[in-house]
């Protein structure tokens, strides 16, 4: 009898940690993206492609709508920084998150090739010239090893 009722605790136990398991991996670990660009295609191709991959994007057309999301309480772990903003430069939104929240991941967006050097020593891990399409985002993602599925 007793031996019984021990069996029948330790099999529900056993389910239950099972369920937790099971749960945790159907809700991984959130991952939440900043998007700096003022061009609203590339906005919503960006994230459209972080969107496949469960990443959730907020999106930010300039400096002060970059800087008011950094200034939320929101944890980015990576963000797409267009240098070339109609209110300034990028540069001002990749210092501010470099100071801010060390672990985002920066990359860096920017049509124009003669900027980049300006951001050296920023701690970004990737420049996406443009025009990028997804298997260069994917290439960034991967070499890094953030959230990547093959495109």
């Amino acid at each position: 009898m007793i031996r019984g009722l021990i069996k029948k605790y330790w099999r529900n136990e056993r389910d239950e940690k099972k369920e937790q398991l099971d749960d945790d991996m159907a809700h991984p670990v959130r991952v939440e993206a900043l998007i700096v660009e003022d061009n609203d295609d590339e906005t919503l191709f960006l994230a459209g492609l972080l969107r496949q991959q469960n990443v959730i994007s907020t999106c930010a057309h300039s400096i002060a709508g970059a800087l008011e999301c950094l200034g939320s309480a929101q944890r980015y772990q990576l963000a797409f920084v267009d240098l070339n903003l109609p209110n300034g430069s990028g540069i001002e939104v990749v210092r501010r998150i470099k100071e801010n929240r060390r672990h985002c991941h920066v990359i860096v967006l920017s049509g124009a090739i003669e900027k980049i050097p300006l951001v050296v020593g920023y701690g970004y891990i990737g420049v996406l010239g443009k025009p990028y399409n997804a298997s260069n985002i994917g290439e960034i993602l991967w070499k890094h090893r953030l959230p990547c599925n093959s495109y």
